[in-house]
């Protein structure tokens, strides 16, 4: 118990008093697929204060699978840096699976709590994305029953949730009791963006004044110092002639402006930055500036063989038409950069919230770092 409190003094901002020099955290998530978001903690690890690394995955056995990179972890402890593992999930199906069958949900506890052991790990981050509504209380109790254990061994327990307004138990985010969840786990990142994107017609991902009344819900639900505001460091670029869209960040946004010599403005009411351009007729879609390539000692960690099968996937969706050669397709790009996360950290002072998280490392506008580290003191 003595490292969970030594590690809670570091990482609890008390909510009696004004956030101070060292209370005000920053966890910046990390994808081992992107060599940029390597390149990204290596240069700006002095701004960072944990690191959710999405190297684990579940079966539906409960199994855990993970690819531990030793190199990140001897990184980050030589910098101050606490690394969790993050689990992310996206299926309904294998979220009900884990948080229902009672042997499996035992599986889960068990292995989560000895592989955050057995790598030294100071906790473990939970990003269970798309639970069924029907299964909050599931989820709840998972949550509970995980946050035990992990204290039992002086370990934290964080989480990504959904983003919402109010309490609706409907929908996306209809699953997460902010009350219940909060008052289990030792921090709590909301999950403010993704209000537009593929489903959706051109807009910011994270509108100003819906991230205020996000945060004010939130706030009301968890104590302000557990909660992190989660800044998207990412958009969208949409095709608007022939349909579809794909997720941006600031490196791809830059080029994209470079090439298509296009003007980017700031919206004054979503504090979004946006711009528009137009490809010439028969040039090839895609472009993406090249990542360079990194070489780290990593360990692998497989889960037996499950012997549960999923359901039959779901029809894929019809894909947007394809872009006739002939014809210029124009495209809409909004943008979370630099000054659309100091818009954040704002409301994050004002709702004396314990710190942000960033989705994620190596997405971001660089002038965002010298911004953040001001933030963070």
């Amino acid at each position: 118990m003595l490292l969970r409190a030594a590690i809670l003094a570091l990482l609890v901002l008390s909510s009696s008093a004004p956030a101070r020099a060292n209370q005000r955290h920053v966890l910046g998530y990390y994808v081992p697929y992107d060599a940029t978001a390597w390149k990204s903690l290596e240069a700006h690890g002095d701004a960072i204060d944990l690191v959710g690394a999405q190297w684990v995955t579940i079966d539906a056995c409960g199994g855990l699978s993970s690819r531990d990179d030793q190199t990140l972890k001897q990184f980050a402890r030589a910098h101050g840096v606490q690394v969790l593992p993050s689990l992310l999930t996206l299926s309904g199906w294998l979220n009900h699976h884990v948080l229902t069958e009672e042997d499996v949900t035992v599986q889960a506890l068990g292995e989560i709590v000895n592989y955050t052991l057995v790598e030294d790990y100071p906790g473990f981050d939970l990003d269970l994305e798309a639970v069924d509504p029907p299964d909050r209380a599931a989820l709840t109790t998972f949550v509970q029953q995980l946050s035990t254990a992990l204290h039992a061994q002086g370990r934290l327990l964080t989480l990504a949730i959904p983003a919402k307004d109010r309490d609706v138990t409907v929908g996306w985010a209809g699953a997460y009791d902010y009350a219940a969840l909060g008052a289990a786990a030792d921090l709590v990142t909301i999950m403010a963006y993704e209000y537009s994107g593929p489903f959706s017609g051109p807009g910011s991902v994270a509108p100003y004044d819906w991230v205020d009344r996000v945060l004010a819900f939130a706030t009301g639900q968890i104590p302000p110092e557990k909660v992190l505001l989660g800044v998207a460091f990412y958009g969208y670029d949409w095709n608007t002639t022939s349909g579809g869209a794909r997720s941006v960040g600031y490196p791809l946004a830059a080029a994209l402006l470079e090439r298509y010599a296009a003007t980017p403005s700031f919206d004054p009411v979503t504090q979004s930055a946006t711009f528009s351009y137009s490809v010439p007729s028969g040039e090839p879609a895609g472009f993406r500036p090249p990542a360079p390539a990194v070489v780290h000692q990593v360990t692998s960690r497989e889960a037996p063989a499950c012997s549960v099968v999923p359901p039959a996937a779901r029809p894929i969706p019809t894909r947007a038409p394809t872009p006739v050669p002939e014809v210029p397709q124009s495209h809409e790009v909004w943008l979370e950069d630099s000054a659309s996360a100091a818009a954040r950290f704002d409301l994050a002072d004002r709702y004396a919230v314990g710190g942000v998280s960033t989705w994620r490392l190596g997405l971001e506008d660089p002038l965002v770092w010298p911004l953040l580290r001001d933030w963070r003191r």
